[in-house]
């Protein structure tokens, strides 16, 4: 039988807090990628949406009251390279 490994929500959040802002950005973007990769039938399982949800959070923390903008802005920079 496979080893269940648990996700570690505060060591995540604890990496999230010390990542500079392209790092925080590039993390959300990765995360998207592997959403939407992933089967519906995996999703119930997976640990990406509950790091989005961190990840979102982190930025929100960072930019107050600005929501997503700044990522998606980022993301609209990373676009224009």
């Amino acid at each position: 039988m496979a080893k269940s490994l648990e996700f570690d929500v505060q060591h995540y959040a604890d990496c999230l807090a010390v990542m500079g802002d392209d790092e925080l950005f590039a993390a959300m973007g990765d995360l998207e990628g592997e959403s939407e990769a992933l089967s519906p039938d995996k999703r119930d399982g997976s640990d990406v949406f509950a790091r989005i949800a961190l990840v979102e959070t982190a930025i929100e923390d960072r930019f107050p009251g600005q929501l997503l903008t700044p990522y998606k802005e980022w993301q609209k920079r990373q676009n224009d390279i």
